[in-house]
């Protein structure tokens, strides 16, 4: 073969190898980046568990020793901390308002806790007034990535 055929064969297969590289690379980049996203995901999970966690070790309220449950339990206005730190916290509602912000190895999360009282029965809508169950809303997101998590855990008296 005298003619340039064996040449356009040659040209031919080297773009044919540099598409199917390039999409291969493209491939790669794309499952890198959702590799990135579930660790900051798995860790926004993780910091949100476990302040969940040591809050249902907790008391469910202050006024253990009701005789009229649940109107001697703590007023929804009266949530909070109301001061403590944190290693002094010894009610679940103690939580409501904490927020932090930690810093681990894939950089600053912040940490919003809201706690609220919702009904006994589905779909456990908040309620104005003192029942015998209470909502904790954990929010955990990157400041780095914008990645989020919230969990929601319902702690009842009974």
């Amino acid at each position: 073969m005298n003619d340039f055929s064996d040449l356009f064969y040659t040209i031919f297969s080297i773009v044919i190898f540099s598409f199917l590289l390039l999409q291969a690379n493209s491939l790669m980049l794309r499952n890198d980046n959702v590799t990135v996203d579930y660790e900051y995901e798995k860790t926004a999970i993780a910091l949100a568990q476990s302040i969940i966690e040591e809050a249902k070790s907790l008391a469910f309220d202050e006024n253990l020793s009701a005789d009229d449950v649940p109107n001697d339990f703590k007023a929804p206005g009266q949530f909070g901390s109301g001061g403590l730190s944190r290693e002094d916290f010894t009610a679940f509602d103690h939580f409501h308002g904490f927020n932090e912000t930690v810093a681990t190895q894939l950089g600053d999360y912040d940490i919003t806790v809201t706690v609220e009282y919702i009904d006994s029965e589905p779909p456990f809508d908040p309620v104005g007034g003192r029942t015998t169950s209470k909502r904790m809303t954990v929010t955990a997101g990157s400041v780095a990535n914008n990645d989020s998590a919230t969990l929601v855990y319902i702690k009842s008296f009974f």
